[in-house]
C-alpha cells in the first residue's frame, strides 16, 4: 500500500517559520523523498542530509531502501522512547512512524517536521520552568520527580528522544530541556550529569549552557536547546543529524557493528564538514570527547548521543550532550575507540588513536593527563556541592577510576606514548596510519 505524499518541512538559516522542502512517499517498506522545485530554487536552501539526500531534480525522487523508507534525519526527528510511549498511551494503540511524526509536539531535535498539518505544530507553546517547579514541589514524597513532567503536560507528551522523561521549557527568554530523576534511576542522576557536563566545559569540550536547581529537595537539570535560537515561542531551528545517521546505521543496528566507531565517525565527518579549519577543530574535539567519556565512566555514549548540526553556514560537530557517569562502568564504551574495533576506553587505546583525529601524540598526552587530574580532583566535591550527601558519593567512584589511576601515575601516559612511537617507527614507510 502506498501512502499519500507527506510534506517535509524545514527551517532555513535565520528563518523563524518553516519552508516546504520535500515530500515523503512510503510503499512496501520503502520510501521516496522528492525535493520541491520551489525549494531547490531558493539560493540558500541546503539538503536535509548532504550525503544520503543530496539535491536531485529527478521526478522519481531519492529512494530510501531501509528503515521502513524513512531517511535517518527524519528518524532523528521522530518521537522515540519516552515520547513515543506517551503518544501511544494517549491514543491507546501502537502508532505508526508517520503518525508519531504527525502527532508529536514540535520539540524534536533539529529543524525538520514531517506532517500534513504544520499549523498545528506552529500553534504549540512550551511550558515555563515556573510551571514545572509548581508540580515538582507538590509531588507526594513517594513519587518520582519525573512525575512532575507527566502532570505538567497532562500525559507527558514530547518528541524529544531518549528513554528518560524530559520536557522543553521556556526560561529566561530561551528554550531549555529539563530532566528529572525517574523511578528506577540510580540516585542523583541529574546532579551527576550536571557535574560531568560542567567539568567537560572546563576541559575544552563545547557544552550547552547548563543549570542545576533544587526544589522541594528534588533535582532539576536544565540544558539549553542548542538547536534553537531567537524567540522561544517562534524559534529559529538548526538542522541536526545524529551520529547514528551520519554513520549510515540502520534503526536496529546492534552493538558491536564495526560502523559504531569513533574512528568511522571521524571519517564520515571528513565528508560532512567542508571547511578545513572547522573540520580540524571538530575532529580533535571528538577525540577529547571520546577520551573524556572514558575518564568519567560514560558508557552510554552510543551513536544517538553524538551529532552534527548545521550552524547556518555548514555542518559542525554539535555541542556535547547526555554525558552521564555510570556507577558500574568497566571502561567499555558504546562505540569502538581503536582500529581493531576495541571498545575499551584504556589510556593505550585513546592515545594510539590520536593520529586518526589529527591530534598530536604529545598534545594528547598533555590533555589526557590534565583532564584526568581535573576530574579526579573535582568530581566528588562537585557532587557534594550539588547536594549529594557525602555518604552517597562513594558508589559513583568506579565511573571515575581511570581518571584517578592516571592522576596518581603522572608518568604513565608518557611511557605509553613512547611505546606507541616505537611501534610507529617499526611500520613500513608508507603504511596508512588512519
Amino acid at each position: 500500500m502506498t501512502t499519500p505524499p507527506t510534506p517535509v518541512w524545514t527551517w532555513l538559516p535565520g528563518a523563524a517559520t518553516p519552508t516546504l522542502a520535500a515530500t515523503l512517499e512510503l510503499a512496501a517498506g520503502r520510501g521516496k523523498l522528492r525535493y520541491e522545485a520551489a525549494y531547490l530554487g531558493i539560493p540558500h536552501a541546503r539538503p536535509l542530509d548532504p550525503m544520503a539526500l543530496r539535491f536531485s531534480r529527478k521526478s522519481a525522487g531519492i529512494p530510501i531502501l531501509k528503515d521502513g523508507g524513512f531517511p535517518g534525519v527524519i528518524l532523528d526527528a521522530m518521537p522515540a522512547g519516552y515520547g513515543a510511549d506517551r503518544l501511544n498511551a494517549r491514543h491507546a494503540r501502537e502508532l505508526s512512524a508517520l503518525e508519531l511524526l504527525e502527532l508529536g509536539p514540535p520539540d524534536a531535535v533539529g529543524a525538520i517536521e514531517v506532517c500534513q498539518d504544520i499549523e498545528r505544530k506552529l500553534a504549540w507553546r512550551p511550558s515555563s520552568l515556573n510551571e514545572l517547579v509548581e508540580h515538582v514541589v507538590e509531588l507526594e514524597e513517594s513519587a518520582p520527580s519525573s512525575r512532575a513532567i507527566w502532570r505538567l503536560l497532562d500525559d507527558g507528551m514530547t518528541s524529544a528522544g531518549g528513554e528518560r522523561p524530559k520536557v522543553t521549557l521556556v526560561h529566561e527568554g530561551r528554550l531549555w530541556l529539563a530532566k528529572l530523576q525517574d523511578r528506577g534511576d540510580v540516585p542523583h542522576l541529574p546532579a551527576r550529569e550536571y557535574v560531568v557536563m560542567q567539568m567537560a566545559g572546563e576541559l575544552d569540550i563545547r557544552v550547552p549552557q547548563i543549570l542545576l536547581e533544587r526544589h522541594g529537595g528534588r533535582e532539576v537539570f536544565l540544558v539549553a536547546r542548542f538547536d534553537r535560537c531567537g524567540d522561544p515561542l517562534q524559534p529559529q531551528r538548526h538542522l541536526f543529524a545524529s551520529a547514528h545517521t551520519v554513520l549510515g546505521l540502520e534503526a536496529r543496528t546492534a552493538p558491536g557493528d564495526p560502523r559504531r566507531s569513533y574512528l568511522v565517525l571521524a571519517d564520515r565527518m571528513r565528508r560532512w564538514i567542508q571547511e578545513a579549519p572547522a573540520l580540524q577543530d571538530d575532529l580533535q574535539e571528538l577525540w577529547r570527547r571520546m577520551a573524556y567519556n572514558a575518564l568519567v565512566g560514560n558508557g552510554d555514549d552510543h551513536p544517538r548521543n553524538h551529532g552534527l548540526i548545521h550552524d547556518g553556514t555548514g555542518w559542525r560537530l554539535s555541542r556535547a550532550f547526555d554525558i552521564t557517569p555510570l556507577p558500574k562502568f568497566v571502561r567499555i564504551l558504546a562505540m569502538s575507540v581503536a582500529a581493531d574495533g576495541s571498545q575499551e576506553g584504556s589510556a593505550l587505546n585513546l592515545l594510539a588513536s590520536c593520529a586518526h583525529f589529527g591530534v598530536d601524540l604529545n598534545q594528547g598526552v598533555a590533555w589526557l593527563g590534565h583532564a584526568a587530574v581535573h576530574v579526579a580532583d573535582h568530581w566528588e566535591q562537585r557532587l557534594r556541592d550539588c547536594g549529594v550527601p557525602a555518604g552517597q558519593t562513594a558508589q559513583f567512584a568506579p565511573a571515575f577510576r581511570l581518571a584517578s589511576e592516571l592522576a596518581e601515575a603522572p608518568r604513565l601516559l608518557e611511557e605509553i606514548a613512547s611505546g606507541i612511537e616505537r611501534q610507529v617507527r617499526k611500520r613500513p614507510p608508507h603504511a596508512d596510519t588512519r
